[in-house]
């Protein structure tokens, strides 16, 4: 048996500035009054928001999405003007106490991209060059704010280059967490293999199965509960979904996996841990579809 048996890593993704303003707090609230310890991943630049309304456009499935999830209701007329009639505040920089605030109450932080619009739409056709320069910009913010350098990223959309691996190999990250999959793997892509921990999102994210598995909160616990291993799960959850309408989901979640038996850690310390473990396959890493998503992720692939 290792410490990863019957754990759940929860990796709260931050995409917009209302999602760090509001969300962020109440999360804080959830974790803390259960005594866990999840890892927070944030922008560092502006909140762009507004310009996803190409995805209508380039993104099969997208429009049905939004209407399952309620865009507007999850983020907010004000969110959805940003980068398109309204300048996009900046995330990080205008949250700096917020920021201080999850570090001193024991959870991790990381980086959640630059722009999490551009990445998310174009990290797949950046060159070295471009890569190079939206990382070393998100992580002098991240110096800037912090006053240390990060050990952890998650990609927004769960989309990456094989660039991205090597600038974060340099830049000694302990892990990135950017893909979908179903274990912790050292990363394969483009035939190259990357000594940078991968930790995949395990679990379906809320967004996908409101309105297809169920609409009901009772029905999405037990639904996710349900979907746990005896092994790592890692879950993604939103600071505009579980920060806010689903609030309750969340700790209800957390009160049912506790019952059965589940602990709660931080992603650095379950990479930490695994790093050591000389087991850690190599995987590839594919760009493509997962049921409930509008357009591609980088999903997880067992070699041979």
């Amino acid at each position: 048996m290792t410490s990863t048996d019957r754990t759940i890593g929860i990796k709260v993704d931050v995409d917009t500035f209302a999602g760090m303003r509001s969300g962020v707090p109440v999360l804080l609230d959830i974790f803390g009054s259960n005594k866990i310890k999840a890892s927070f991943f944030v922008p560092m630049g502006r909140d762009n928001t507004g310009r996803t309304i190409k995805r209508v456009f380039t993104r099969k499935g997208f429009l049905k999405k939004t209407s399952r999830v309620g865009v507007v209701s999850t983020y907010g007329i004000k969110t959805l003007m940003y980068g398109l009639v309204l300048p996009g505040p900046q995330i990080a920089r205008k949250n700096i106490e917020l920021i201080r605030k999850i570090i001193r109450e024991g959870h991790e932080l990381g980086i959640h991209g630059y722009d999490h619009v551009r990445w998310h739409d174009s990290i797949k056709h950046f060159d070295e060059r471009d890569t190079r320069r939206e990382i070393e910009k998100l992580l002098s913010v991240y110096r800037e704010i912090v006053g240390v350098n990060t050990r952890s990223f998650a990609a927004p959309g769960w989309m990456i280059n094989p660039f991205v691996f090597s600038i974060f190999n340099e830049k000694e990250l302990v892990y990135s967490s950017d893909t979908r999959g179903s274990y912790p793997f050292y990363p394969e892509m483009s035939g190259k293999q990357f000594p940078i921990l991968q930790i995949p999102t395990t679990l379906p994210t809320l967004d996908e199965v409101i309105g297809i598995v169920s609409a009901d909160e009772k029905v999405l616990v037990d639904h996710y509960v349900d979907l746990l291993t005896d092994g790592l799960n890692i879950m993604t959850v939103h600071t505009e979904l579980e920060g806010k309408r689903w609030s309750g989901f969340l700790r209800s979640f957390i009160t049912e996996a506790k019952k059965r038996g589940f602990s709660f850690a931080r992603l650095i310390d379950i990479a930490e841990n695994i790093r050591n473990d000389l087991a850690t396959p190599t995987c590839l890493i594919e760009y493509g579809t997962i049921a409930g998503r509008a357009g591609e992720v980088c999903i997880q692939k067992a070699k041979g």
